[in-house]
């Protein structure tokens, strides 16, 4: 196997994430509001649109730095100027879209264009037929999208919307669709990405997210509210942290020469699942809140929470990938959970959500300790 020499975060690197990860906390406080006890199909509608253009946005600037960028002056100023269009789109997107229509998708058109500005200038930079390859996907990606949003905002809210949805969606799996693993890339330091800087980053991103999470169940730690429900609120949220770093920090094999584009794809599930996984520990205590919808929220964000971070399995070091059999009592663990949680709403369902996640967690550790004292 082929030696990955890791490439350094840069503190502006993480810098720049705090920013996104305020962008999410935003975002998820679209789906807070709940009226008539249930969040609206409208809420949802906007906050997946947002997460996904939001941390696509944030994607390709990763990739961009983990394969091309230093942290020169230039990119950093590209960096600091794609902030300050985050934080004018951060501020309008937690309220009525339709009134902050042009102050949530003009930004983003701007970030498209600075991250398309970027690529041009090192594609211009460099003679290596690979990276010029791989940098006029990009052209097509950024020029398509930044053409649309552009676009949608010389139309009327209703119009404008849809068009904006067309190119973010096309723009956001033309990645997948236009990415092929082998083609010029034929040694480690050719590779599409250094894959142990990417999922740095992908990994502090989803921890960063996990802290914004007990910030959001801080509320119920109050002296007011404090009991041992605030116990079970809170060991459910480690519970899940600590599925997440046993895979990434144990499991995970992350000297390999991949294109990471499963494990990209693979975190808009985990982001979106802590979404609702926070908004549904948040929305307990809250008598105007339907019970039966907030187990609903919850699992549902743990089925996606595990479903992306499962994708990671193909990355697993040889003789700890997770067998199907693994992965089977894990979804029917969350399965059984829900049942019983749905049958109980009248009751307390906190302790049942704390046994199915501690349970999930301790399937998971306890088949890394075997598999690693019989390695």
């Amino acid at each position: 196997m082929p030696f990955i020499k890791h490439k350094k975060v840069e503190l502006t690197e993480l810098f720049y994430d705090l920013v996104y990860v305020y962008t999410i906390s935003q975002l998820t406080s679209i789906i807070h509001h709940a009226h008539h006890g249930v969040v609206s199909l409208q809420s949802f509608f906007n906050f997946s649109v947002g997460l996904i253009i939001f941390v696509n946005s944030w994607m390709v600037q990763t990739v961009f730095t983990n394969r091309f960028g230093s942290n020169s002056l230039r990119n950093i100023i590209f960096m600091f100027l794609q902030m300050i269009c985050l934080l004018v789109a951060s501020s309008a997107v937690a309220g009525d879209w339709q009134t902050s229509f042009v102050w949530i998708f003009l930004p983003m058109a701007m970030i498209s264009l600075l991250l398309l500005v970027q690529y041009i200038l090192e594609y211009f930079q460099t003679s290596n037929d690979a990276d010029r390859s791989l940098m006029k996907q990009f052209f097509y990606i950024l020029g398509l999208r930044s053409f649309i949003l552009f676009l949608s905002l010389l139309f009327p809210y209703k119009i404008g919307m849809w068009i904006a949805l067309v190119g973010i969606l096309s723009t956001w799996l033309l990645p997948g669709l236009l990415s092929d693993p082998n083609r010029g890339f034929v040694s480690a330091d050719l590779s599409p990405v250094n894959f142990p800087h990417l999922m740095e980053r992908l990994s502090l991103l989803v921890i960063i997210t996990f802290g914004e999470s007990l910030i959001g169940i801080s509320e119920h730690f109050s002296p007011e509210n404090f009991s041992w429900e605030s116990v079970a609120i809170f060991m459910t949220l480690t519970n899940l942290f600590m599925v997440y770093i046993v895979e990434v920090d144990h499991l995970l094999d992350v000297k390999r020469e991949e294109t990471g584009i499963r494990a990209i794809y693979s975190h808009y599930p985990i982001l979106f699942g802590l979404s609702l996984i926070t908004i549904s520990l948040t929305f307990l205590r809250n008598s105007e809140i339907d019970i039966f919808y907030t187990t609903i929220y919850f699992f549902s964000g743990l089925v996606l929470f595990m479903l992306g971070l499962l994708q990671h399995n193909k990355y697993n070091k040889i003789g700890l990938m997770l067998p199907a059999k693994i992965i089977s009592s894990i979804l029917i663990l969350i399965a059984v959970g829900f049942s019983i949680s749905i049958v109980n709403t009248g009751l307390s369902w906190e302790l049942l959500t704390v046994i199915i996640t501690g349970l999930t967690t301790l399937i998971m550790v306890l088949f890394v300790g075997f598999n690693i004292k019989n390695s």
